[in-house]
C-alpha cells in the first residue's frame, strides 16, 4: 500500500514493515508522518492477522524478509527513487535489521526483537549478526522500561552498532516502555511527545544517512 506525499514528485521513499507486519490503523498513521514530510511510504502488507516472531516458521521469516528487500529494490530500480529508507517496528524491525543487506540507503528500527526464538540450526541468521552486516546505517531505538526487549539485547545491539565503520545511531528514550510510539486506543503505554519526536529524530537520521 502506497501513501503518497501531497507534492510530487517524492523527495525520497521510505519502506514501512509494520510492527505485527499487517497495514493497520497505526501503521498507516505512521505513513502519513512520512507522506506530509515529503516521502512516498510503501507499507507492506505481509500479514492478513498479527504476527508474532514465536508464531512465524524459518521459512516465514525468511520470506517476510525477502520481500522487504523486493520492495526497497522495486523503488530504486522501477520506480526510479534515488533515496529509499527501510523503517520497522517490534517484529517489522526484527524483519528490518535482517534485510539491512539490501539495496535501500538507510534503516532505522524501533524496539526490534535482536534474538530468533528458532533454536540451533536454524537457516534464518540471528538480527545482531545481519545487522554487523549491513549494507546501510542503522538507527536504532529503544524505551527504557520495555518489558519484551531484555536490557541485554539493548545492549548488544548497541555494540553491534558502535563498532561497525557506517555512521549507526543508537538512542533510549527514557521512562518509556516498550510501545511508547503505537498510538492505539487503550495504549496505556503510549507517549504522543516521545513518538512525535521519535519520527523527526528518525528523519534526521534519514536526511543525513541519505544525502
Amino acid at each position: 500500500m502506497r501513501v503518497q506525499p501531497s507534492q510530487l514528485p517524492a523527495k525520497a521513499a521510505v519502506v514501512l514493515v509494520p510492527k505485527r507486519l499487517m497495514a493497520d490503523a497505526a501503521a498507516l498513521h505512521s505513513a502519513r508522518y512520512f507522506a506530509a514530510g515529503g516521502y512516498a511510504c510503501e507499507v507492506l502488507e505481509l500479514s492478513r492477522s498479527p504476527r508474532q516472531l514465536v508464531d512465524m516458521s524459518s521459512a516465514e521469516i525468511l520470506d517476510a524478509a525477502a520481500k522487504v528487500r523486493q520492495a526497497a529494490r522495486k523503488l530504486k530500480r522501477e520506480e526510479g527513487l534515488a533515496r529509499v529508507g527501510v523503517i520497522g517496528a517490534w517484529v517489522g524491525g526484527t524483519l528490518a535489521l535482517l534485510a539491512s543487506d539490501c539495496e535501500a540507503d538507510a534503516c532505522a528500527v524501533v524496539c526490534p526483537y535482536v534474538h530468533l526464538p528458532l533454536g540451533t540450526g536454524s537457516e534464518v541468521p540471528e538480527p545482531l549478526d545481519a545487522a554487523s552486516r549491513a549494507s546501510m546505517p542503522i538507527m536504532a531505538v529503544f524505551g527504557e522500561l520495555d518489558a519484551e526487549v531484555p536490557l541485554e539485547d539493548v545492549r548488544a545491539l548497541e555494540r553491534v552498532l558502535s563498532d561497525s565503520r557506517r555512521e549507526d545511531q543508537t538512542y533510549t528514550y527514557p521512562g518509556v516502555g516498550h510501545a511508547f510510539f503505537d498510538n492505539e486506543t487503550g495504549n496505556r503505554e503510549y507517549r504522543e511527545a516521545a513518538e512525535r519526536d521519535l519520527w523527526q529524530r528518525i528523519v534526521r537520521f534519514f536526511e543525513s544517512s541519505m544525502g
